[in-house]
């Protein structure tokens, strides 16, 4: 009972911090930064660069700026400044804990009829302890998306800011999630024909419907697809939205790639352990890859040549990479520098790797020209470390989402300077400090 109570405390605390107004963002100016802008080679590298931040968004980028009247000024010497990190795939928002039901909205259970239709916007819970987690390790935009359930497809994922506020689903309905390789067989009688079909079936029946919904609604379907999940994929189905299908293999990247040559779709890969082996195929299909560069041991046979230097070839042939770390789902999306720097152990050079952090998940959700990169009029998200953001022992010591600096103090924190001193005292530790 204790634990419920402690529980529903810190719950009802960050949704107190909701209700409160943000602070209007102030005039920052961050001097004499190493920073890597992300726009142009080596990563767009000024040294010594100043970066005025007003009104939510990058004013001025250079050398010597002049400090605007009534601007705060942030002295960055000797500290490396980048653009906030952008997770490019997650359940963050729908997923609290993993293995209890009801705080995991992650994925639909059993033979659920909707797929397609569901939505993260309509789950998402930006009171997530999992945010400012995430937010303090240097993550400020993400992906949240949930998984497919019994069927091919998923349903729609959203861009979503890290702030923590009411209003943090920044673009709804970015992408369509979908399962192929063996997760797609696994879900049409086990076979990768099966799977296939299906995902034909599904986007010729969703161009269908868009074509003449009234006439379509008349007609037998036999696609297992609800009217609503055929009217919400229509805007994949015709290449308008960018569907995430997970796939390893390279056998069933080679399907995509014939997939997205016969419908005109956009398709972004989510595993692609073998895509080494279809690097310059994928490259020249423009399928971009988001991948886990730590897999290197075969879990299943579409995995068998997994390699550390997958990221290093796929970006070698020209494909555009982002991380993600399948175990870790949502709840440590703040170690995906810590990839990033194993991949550049493997042979990739670290100025891609950092815009495998930044910059390529925005161009692949069609969001760069607001997030990725320290520009003028971009979105001011920035975070400044302490150390090489790729070394495992490197923190951030300021995060800014929109130009506002963020809080940096998680439940972990709170817990650890709880129980910092454990002399005995007038109160249990559990109340020591209460507000």
């Amino acid at each position: 009972m204790r634990t419920i109570i402690l529980t529903l405390t810190a719950y009802f605390a960050a949704a107190a911090a909701l209700a409160q107004p943000a602070p209007a963002a102030e005039t920052v100016v961050l001097q004499n930064a190493r920073l890597y802008t992300m726009a142009g080679a080596d990563g767009g590298l000024i040294e010594n660069a100043d970066v005025v931040m007003s009104a939510g968004v990058i004013t001025a980028v250079g050398q010597d700026l002049a400090v605007p009247a009534g601007a705060r000024a942030v002295d960055a010497r000797g500290r490396i400044v980048t653009p906030g990190l952008f997770a490019p795939w997650s359940q963050l928002g729908l997923v609290e804990i993993g293995l209890d039901e009801e705080s995991n909205d992650s994925s639909p259970d059993g033979e659920y009829p909707h797929s397609a239709s569901l939505d993260a916007a309509d789950a998402f819970n930006p009171a997530s302890t999992l945010i400012a987690v995430n937010r303090a390790g240097g993550v400020t935009r993400a992906v949240t998306a949930p998984e497919p359930g019994s069927k091919i497809f998923g349903g729609l994922g959203a861009v979503v800011d890290l702030s923590g506020a009411a209003n943090s689903v920044n673009r709804a309905g970015a992408l369509q999630s979908a399962a192929m390789g063996y997760a797609g067989a696994a879900r049409n009688g086990d076979t990768r024909l099966g799977a296939v079909a299906a995902f034909k079936d599904a986007i010729e029946e969703a161009r269908a419907y868009a074509a003449n919904p009234g006439a379509y609604a008349l007609r037998p379907r036999m696609t297992g697809l609800s009217l609503n999940d055929l009217e919400v994929l229509a805007p994949a189905a015709r290449g308008a939205q960018p569907i995430v299908v997970g796939a390893n293999g390279a056998m069933d990247l080679r399907t995509l790639i014939k997939l997205k040559a016969q419908y005109g779709l956009s398709l972004i890969v989510l595993g692609g352990a073998e895509g080494h082996l279809v690097a310059r195929e994928l490259a020249a299909a423009r399928i971009p890859v988001i991948l886990n560069p730590l897999q290197n041991l075969p879990s299943q046979f579409e995995d068998l040549a997994a390699t550390l230097s997958n990221a290093a070839r796929l970006h070698a042939a020209g494909v555009t990479i982002a991380f993600y770390d399948p175990p870790s789902g949502s709840h440590n999306l703040r170690l995906l520098p810590q990839l990033a720097g194993n991949a550049v152990a493997n042979g990739l050079p670290y100025a891609a790797a950092l815009a495998a952090l930044t910059i390529n998940p925005a161009r692949m959700y069609g969001v760069e020209s607001r997030y990725g990169s320290v520009e003028i009029g971009k979105a001011a998200d920035l975070v400044i470390w302490d150390g090489d953001p790729l070394e495992t022992s490197s923190r951030p010591v300021a995060v800014y989402i929109d130009g506002r600096a963020t809080s940096l103090t998680t439940r972990q924190t709170r817990l650890r300077d709880r129980y910092r001193d454990l002399s005995r005292g007038d109160l249990p530790h559990a109340y020591r400090g209460a507000q």
